[in-house]
């Protein structure tokens, strides 16, 4: 019988075990795992070695407490020698979590009120995103001393180097902006033929209602769509995609090679080689005086 509880419940066996590390991937290379034991879904969360897991209720929303693990996650002292205290803050923290983002408690907050109140009164009239690829650099060998928040860590390294306790040394190249210095990118697809960006996405996806696989085109300002097997609606947010073909809405060219532009998501200019080559790493080392 391995692992521990809190509310203290029967452990998991051995077999359950694998079957909750098995849902982060042959390498344990997914965050964020679910997987199914005799006792229910499990939502699971891998920082190698170990793993916090929690086991939905019957008809618990598994998208609010998958959102709340990933909030919790930063607080838990995932090498801590008092794991049993370290589950009971998880558990108690993750309680407060979900109060405090579900129901009246989430329309209390002021932040949230604010919002709320200029989209009901046609100030903001939607939210909509703009896709950025955030650079974010990590010391890994850093996390076991320092704590797991990159950032921190970045900045105590720096702390070190200029209390002259480490000195850094170029390491590797990184995707830096020549115009701002940036390294956050948003990609842009292209059509092959026509260079055209008006492109709309064929998508095959998975309906979770039937299990069927249907293509649908996913344009802008959709929330649901029809299931071409058992017709009813699904919501977008709810599609696994299994495949993508993009097509052109302005000369009508469907190709899975479309050109890729990178832009930087801090100016907007468009990357060029340089771009992608000029930045330099940093590692750091004991300064040897």
């Amino acid at each position: 019988m391995v692992g521990r509880s809190y509310p203290e419940a029967p452990p998991l066996s051995s077999e359950e075990a694998v079957t909750v590390f098995m849902g982060h991937g042959a390498n344990m290379e997914i965050q964020v795992g679910y997987s199914k034991i005799q006792s229910g879904v499990v939502i699971s969360y891998m920082r190698p070695p170990n793993c916090i897991a929690v086991l939905l209720d019957d008809g618990e929303n598994s998208a609010t407490i998958e959102r709340n693990i990933l909030r919790l996650a930063p607080t838990i002292d995932f090498n801590s020698d008092t794991w049993d205290r370290e589950l009971e803050k998880a558990y108690r923290g993750l309680e407060d979590l979900i109060t405090e983002t579900t129901g009246e408690e989430l329309l209390l907050n002021p932040n949230v009120k604010h919002l709320v109140a200029d989209m009901m009164d046609g100030r903001l009239a939607s939210v909509t995103p703009t896709h950025v690829l955030k650079a974010t650099i990590r010391y890994p060998d850093a996390h076991e001393y320092l704590g797991n928040d990159d950032e921190e860590v970045l900045r105590l390294l720096r702390d070190l180097e200029d209390e002259e306790v480490l000195e850094s040394r170029t390491y590797g190249r990184r995707v830096e902006c020549r115009q701002c210095g940036d390294s956050d990118l948003m990609i842009s697809l292209l059509c092959p033929s026509c260079n055209s960006e008006d492109i709309h996405k064929v998508y095959t996806v998975y309906c979770p209602k039937c299990g069927n696989q249907f293509q649908t085109l996913l344009a802008d300002d959709l929330a649901v769509v029809k299931c071409l097997s058992c017709k009813q609606p699904v919501k977008v947010s709810q599609l696994s995609v299994i495949d993508v073909e993009p097509l052109c809405n302005k000369c009508g060219t469907a190709s899975n090679d479309p050109k890729i532009v990178f832009k930087c998501g801090t100016c907007g200019k468009q990357l060029k080689g340089a771009d992608l080559l000029s930045g330099t790493g940093l590692a750091y080392y004991f300064r040897n005086v």
